[in-house]
């Protein structure tokens, strides 16, 4: 029988937690996870990346929870850890997006080589194969929000499913690309996939 938690403060469930009782830190997911996602989507206006963030945030409490020293309450820790996540994720992209800039306007006429192309050829090959395994309805939101360029909502309607499906479908499908692609340098792979989507 799950234990109730409901008179336990947010920082007498996490020491539960650090003594590894995964109870206790199902208790403080179910706690936190709305409120940082709200928190991380009013940040980064993607619903995925918030998710994904917040998803990541939670995992590395539990992984790290023995060498945690909380000097503040539990809530301020866990908001101040997103903030400096997404604060490292908006200095990343702007470090990408500066770097395929200056690929994109500097190598106008660049031509690759064999080896280039090569590697490009099998970029695609990888990218197709690994949507061919994704799950039939987590492949078609995948396409329809790539290709055909469609809003969450728009994908909805069309499937006849809810946004929150379709968040659910696009997350799982970008781990999967990200994971049989992880070799891959990550501007390439993003500059590449937005062109072989378009």
């Amino acid at each position: 029988m799950r234990q109730d938690f409901s008179t336990y403060t947010d920082e007498e469930v996490f020491l539960l937690v650090k003594q590894g009782d995964s109870d206790a830190f199902e208790e403080i997911f179910r706690r936190f996870w709305q409120e940082l996602l709200d928190a991380a989507y009013r940040r980064v206006k993607v619903q995925e990346t918030a998710m994904e963030m917040v998803q990541s945030l939670l995992v590395n409490l539990y992984l790290k929870r023995e060498t945690i020293v909380l000097r503040t309450s539990l809530r301020n820790y866990l908001h101040i850890s997103l903030k400096n996540k997404v604060l490292n994720a908006v200095r990343a992209e702007l470090v990408r997006n500066n770097y395929q800039q200056h690929v994109l306007t500097d190598n106008s006429n660049y031509q690759p080589d064999a080896a280039s192309l090569l590697q490009l050829k099998e970029l695609q090959e990888q990218i197709e194969a690994s949507c061919a395994d994704m799950p039939e309805k987590c492949r078609e939101v995948f396409y329809l929000s790539r290709k055909e360029h469609l809003s969450y909502q728009d994908i909805a309607k069309r499937l006849g499913i809810s946004v929150n499906t379709v968040e659910k479908h696009m997350v799982k499908a970008l781990k999967i690309l990200r994971s049989r692609l992880k070799e891959y340098n990550f501007t390439l792979f993003c500059f590449l996939v937005t062109q072989l989507f378009k």
